[in-house]
């Protein structure tokens, strides 16, 4: 992601955007991003308002537009309220959604966000799912995240890394259909006839992955975009044509 985002040197491979590479692009390839980083810098003893308003001038935003795009992204991550608060009297959660908020602000054409949920409420997690749905038509969005219920809803194309390679590469329906029928809920009185590693949790389900019925009493679920994602963890072949020793 900070190769995308153009912060470090590629070792390897290409960075493209509508086909040119964006280290030759330079400033203008950065002007079409806003990135959030996982551990946003902030200047505590400067308001949200005041925040924000750097942010708009550091972005080219015309100066009799930034009132009112301030209040805008404000209320989207409901902070209105503390416009005029110090950052330093801010919780972990009020830090992060003004990260969101300085992320957003201007409508940029591609967005790329590093952990965005860390720290954020249910409720204020989908109301960041609401604003990806309002943005994902006129921008291009990264999202990076280990919670999956970050992206379950919103995502067009999903990418599975294991230790650092892609396994998966496609979109989410796409994927589901390859571990359908190998996905298993393990009912409590189960769990002790499979190794604990072959098990993961899931709400309060207990789930397992095998191409036959792992233990006498499981039965086959749909699979989930959770799923997704265990499956890439427990075993990095599954999603290959030939696929590994899945049971």
């Amino acid at each position: 992601m900070n190769c995308i985002s153009g912060v470090i040197p590629r070792s390897g491979g290409e960075v493209t955007y509508n086909g040119e590479d964006v280290f030759k692009m330079g400033e203008s390839y950065r002007a079409k991003l806003s990135f959030q980083f996982q551990h946003q810098p902030f200047y505590p003893g400067y308001t949200a308002h005041d925040f924000l308003e750097f942010s708009a001038l550091l972005k080219g935003m015309e100066k009799d537009k930034i009132d009112d795009e301030i209040k805008r992204v404000l209320e989207l991550v409901n902070l209105s309220e503390n416009i005029g608060d110090k950052i330093k009297t801010f919780s972990g959660g009020m830090k992060q959604r003004l990260a969101i908020a300085q992320t957003i602000l201007n409508s940029p054409e591609i967005l790329i966000f590093d952990e965005p949920s860390a720290g954020l409420d249910p409720f204020e997690r989908e109301q960041f799912k609401r604003i990806m749905m309002k943005l994902k038509d006129k921008s291009i969005i990264i999202i990076s995240t280990h919670i999956v219920s970050d992206i379950d809803t919103i995502c067009d194309t999903l990418v599975l890394l294991n230790k650092g390679s892609v396994v998966a590469n496609d979109k989410p329906q796409k994927l589901c259909d390859k571990i359908r029928g190998m996905v298993w809920d393990i009912p409590k009185e189960d769990i002790p006839s499979l190794p604990y590693e072959k098990i993961y949790f899931e709400d309060t389900k207990s789930k397992t992955i095998s191409t036959v019925k792992p233990t006498q009493h499981a039965e086959v679920c749909e699979p989930t975009i959770n799923d997704l994602y265990f499956c890439g963890q427990l075993d990095k072949n599954i999603f290959t044509e030939t696929g590994g020793d899945r049971v």
